[in-house]
């Protein structure tokens, strides 16, 4: 029971008895958690179709490493609509801030090199960025506290997709 709580019981008797608003309850988050649960299906798809094997593994493994960049590219996005919603607007900081995981994404997006190295460069990325957001918002800079209920799931389903990838290469 929290601080606020105690202070209805005190204040309105049972806590039975105290009729709470939605906002009260906090902010509804499933339509979030579902988008976040249904982006990362696709990655869990073509991370199965490698653990299958076949003609079609470089193809998903190709997809992956498209779509997890892509990923990183939309997570420095939603780093921008942060900064842009504050109300002093959004500093040169936050342009960094926001501009580095889209420098980070783009040599994932080159044709050059091996697809697996980008794997463990994609899960790097996602997992820095994941930490920087957690202190952001802890110092009060950053998403809402709501969104990391949200972006934490995301991010474990994307590193499971990745590991299962890379072990199902490697058989």
């Amino acid at each position: 029971m929290g601080y606020t709580d105690v202070l209805e019981l005190r204040r309105f008797g049972r806590r039975n008895n105290v009729k709470r608003s939605k906002a009260a309850a906090g902010p509804d988050t499933g339509a979030a958690q579902l988008l976040a649960y249904l982006a990362s299906a696709p990655l869990i798809a073509a991370a199965l179709v490698i653990v299958a094997g076949g003609e079609r593994v470089e193809l998903a493994a190709y997809f992956m490493t498209l779509y997890g960049a892509t990923l990183i590219i939309f997570f420095g996005g939603v780093r921008w609509g942060v900064a842009v919603m504050k109300e002093g607007g959004p500093s040169l900081r936050a342009l960094f801030g926001a501009g580095l995981p889209l420098m980070l994404a783009l040599p994932i997006l080159t044709p050059i090199g091996g697809l697996y190295w980008k794997f463990a460069a994609i899960m790097a990325v996602i997992a820095l960025l994941l930490v920087d957001d957690l202190k952001a918002t802890r110092r009060g800079s950053g998403a809402p506290h709501w969104y990391l209920a949200v972006r934490l799931p995301l991010t474990v389903l994307v590193e499971l997709a990745f590991i299962v990838a890379i072990v199902g290469a490697m058989r």
